[in-house]
């Protein structure tokens, strides 16, 4: 059930946005005052009581307006960058909301009602009186009225400070292996942007001022670093007018440079939204915080700019119930590549007591923990209804952190999330091919986590509704999505992908075909004639050559024909077929198994194929199978440019020989080595080595690409790297497909000697 449940999530989909906010400031003042009585009509069931109650007697009340109309987003996994995917959802969003608006905002300017638009989620929130009401209702546009409930953030339990450890660390961000990923992999979440929607933030706090995306060092700039739909601060420049906020930050990113490290991931930039007025946050500053996050906007919110989104949102505020606009926001977020993380609630320690949007399958939610690894008795726990939650559980009791003016001791899921959200910003720092993958990296937290068996809940597995997958390590997690170096014919993981009404039999789905049971099996239904069904890697993006198709083991001899596709993004416009249409002969006496090979391919996804259905019988599919491959090693034997010491030439690096080595001019950073791959190449990795027996050192160094051999631009930004004796003095850096011919090392620092030095570079390419 826990595998099942994990790759549930996968079949998820999700989407993107900007904020534009129209308002009128003028009150309703009612229909005709002269119209005859007429008979009470029946209520229209868009209307839930609760509103026309808050309208009655001559009433004017705050409700929403829910339009029909739904955005269809399946345009945005063809774009290639965040960004674009980030503006293509916006467009999506604003051109449902345009035009199934237009008549009830036509209506609210008639009426001089206040009101503001939102298109993240196609909603109107009206301030009116019950004609105006009734009249909304009536559109056929309209699909319901739905009350102006506010959300909150949970109280956070004061407690006693903890002892730090060694050095100032706290002892949650040891807990989870924080400061290991630090030292050990020169890893603090440089290049990520973190953000929270909360109370606001106190921005020029000593533990996060230096990592305040609108600090520039000499100025500061407030201009897409920072939202304010709550109102409450004295000026223009962040504040927080509860506390909340800033300690939540400081989790992810503050260190003060001296004995205050209380952040999992302080190389990170930061930036916030204020989408709580106090304890309490409105749905309209929430969905406005929510648009805001997809392109941050300047100071007086114009100019969106969807390249300066977030990588990862932490979300400390909930409630009890449902609304449908959660699911608009977070399927948004996840569509642009942002990570929404979010606490579980405080509402346990009974079952079933799962909080929202936390509880919701597109959020990732924190259960808290405490120092001794005991499970907090106010964490919210999962009902097991559908699918597990919370999914994962992280250090929440106890944890010191920033608040305004200084630091406390705090205890919430609100606590526990931040955990999450920053070890998010680790494993997107270590593995860049990552940053965006959602699910790729929901997979690696879920599999690199402590599992704690719990009974108390529905579930009996190591996966259950108290600790989700278990606990968080960060360390697990970051060394898991490292291992992008993988034996070739080592079997990869594969759960879904993204299958968009994939059909099954009762009981018979698609990701039985990936759970590791033989005898579960996917079945196509006998009315289908043909059928794709669509798989991913977990643990991000990795080269393959080989699949392994396997029937129940009770199915007759038969024959099928499928071909195989891959793709480096998740969507079908970026699919190859790798493996043409063929015919295979499946044999019960061979295992009912089928191997099929190709040339070796990079990317997230593999997809089979089946024409020619209806099939008799219907097809079973048991297993599927994908191994690892060598990548191709576009650099080997070519020509490479550098300065060098006489005997420690650059082509020492493209000799396949890892004995022999270069070495830079000494004492004159930068130094540079530019390798020629003879054509123009689609590269995602470069790995470097040095001698296997010389000691242990960091290297500091950016790479970049030309087509040209002339103009060069960045594929990975400057970064140390550790080359240790432990990892066979061998590191990798993952990256989005670039498109290049002359790939560019630029050497900074080496803290062993003065002078860039590589006995070997490989860059794969597909």
């Amino acid at each position: 059930m826990s595998r099942s449940m994990r790759l549930l999530r996968a079949l998820v989909t999700a989407t993107v946005a900007t904020a534009v906010v129209f308002s009128s400031n003028a009150a309703y003042a009612g229909g005709p005052a002269n119209t005859p009585a007429a008979a009470e009509p029946t209520p229209p069931p868009k209307i839930p009581a609760a509103v026309r109650n808050s309208v009655a007697d001559g009433r004017v009340a705050t409700f929403w307006v829910r339009l029909a109309k739904r955005a269809d987003l399946g345009t945005v996994a063809g774009k290639q960058t965040r960004a674009g995917r980030a503006t293509e959802v916006i467009r999506i969003r604003k051109e449902a909301a345009d035009s199934s608006q237009k008549q009830v905002i036509a209506i609210l300017r008639a009426a001089h009602a206040d009101f503001t638009s939102f298109w993240i989620s196609n909603t109107v929130r009206v301030t009116g009186d019950g004609a105006l009401l009734e009249r909304l209702a009536a559109l056929p546009e309209v699909a319901k009225i739905e009350a102006d409930v506010p959300v909150v953030i949970p109280e956070p339990i004061v407690a006693p400070r903890a002892q730090a450890t060694v050095d100032g660390v706290e002892w949650n961000v040891d807990k989870i292996g924080a400061d290991q990923v630090w030292s050990e992999f020169s890893d603090r979440g440089q290049g990520i942007v973190v953000a929270n929607i909360d109370t606001g933030v106190q921005w020029d706090h000593p533990a996060l001022l230096g990592q305040y995306r609108g600090n520039s060092g000499g100025s500061v700039n407030h201009n897409y670093a920072w939202f304010n739909p709550a109102g409450g601060c004295p000026t223009a420049a962040p504040c927080d007018t509860n506390g909340h906020g800033t300690h939540t930050m400081g989790t992810m990113a503050g260190d003060d440079g001296g004995t205050n490290k209380i952040g999992v991931a302080p190389g990170v930039k930061w930036i916030a939204a204020k989408g709580c007025e106090g304890e309490t946050c409105s749905a309209a500053t929430l969905l406005a915080a929510g648009q805001w996050m997809l392109a941050p906007t300047d100071l007086a919110g114009q100019n969106p700019r969807p390249d300066l989104a977030p990588d990862v949102v932490n979300n400390s505020w909930g409630s009890p119930g449902y609304s449908e606009w959660y699911a608009d926001v977070l399927s948004s977020w996840v569509q642009a590549g942002i990570f929404p993380a979010f606490g579980i609630g405080n509402d346990g320690p009974d079952c079933g007591t799962a909080g929202y949007p936390g509880g919701l399958i597109q959020a990732y939610s924190s259960a808290a923990f405490d120092v001794n690894d005991v499970i907090a008795p106010f964490s919210s726990r999962g009902d097991g209804a559908s699918y597990i939650k919370p999914d994962i559980a992280a250090p929440g009791v106890n944890v010191r952190s920033s608040v305004p003016g200084g630091y406390a001791s705090h205890s919430g899921t609100s606590m526990a999330s931040p955990h999450t959200a920053a070890t998010v910003a680790l494993i997107w720092a270590a593995v860049p091919s990552l940053r965006g993958n959602v699910d790729a990296t929901r997979e690696i937290l879920d599999f690199s986590a402590v599992p704690k068996p719990d009974t108390s809940c529905a579930s009996a597995g190591t996966v259950n509704e108290v600790w989700g997958h278990g606990k968080l390590d960060a360390y697990a997690a970051v060394a898991r999505a490292r291992s992008g170096v993988i034996a070739p014919g080592t079997e990869l993981p594969v759960v879904m992908g993204y299958n968009r009404t994939l059909p099954g039999t009762d009981g018979h789905w698609g990701f039985y075909s990936v759970d590791d049971d033989p005898a579960t099996y996917w079945e196509v239904p006998a009315f289908v004639n043909s059928v794709s069904i669509n798989y991913a890697f977990d643990g991000g993006r990795r080269t393959t050559d080989k699949v392994v198709v396997q029937l129940p083991a009770g199915e007759p001899a038969r024959t099928l024909t499928m071909s195989v596709q891959a793709a480096y993004l998740g969507t079908v416009d970026n699919n190859v077929t790798v493996s043409p249409a063929q015919t295979y002969s499946f044999n019960p006496a061979t295992g009912n198994k089928v191997t099929i090979t190709f040339p070796p391919v990079h990317g997230c996804c593999l997809s089979l194929s089946f024409p020619n259905g209806p099939w008799t019988p219907t097809i079973k599919i048991a297993e599927v199978q994908a191994f690892s491959a060598a990548g191709k090693n576009a650099a080997l034997g070519r020509p490479v440019q550098g300065t060098a010491q006489p005997g420690y030439g650059t082509a020492n690096t493209v000799d396949g020989n890892t004995a022999t080595y270069w070495e830079s001019a000494n004492n004159a950073f930068p130094q540079s080595l530019t390798v020629d791959l003879g054509a123009i190449c689609q590269i995602y990795q470069v790995e470097m080595a040095l001698p296997p027996s010389w000691g242990a050192r960091t290297q500091t160094l950016s790479i970049e690409g030309s087509t040209d051999g002339v103009t060069y631009r960045p594929i990975v930004g400057s970064r140390a790297y550790a080359f240790t004796p432990a990892s066979g003095n061998a590191v990798a850096a993952s990256f989005n497909m670039a498109a290049v011919r002359y790939v560019r090392l630029v050497f900074t620092a080496n803290t062993a000697w003065p002078a860039g030095q590589l006995s070997e570079l490989r860059v794969l390419a597909s």
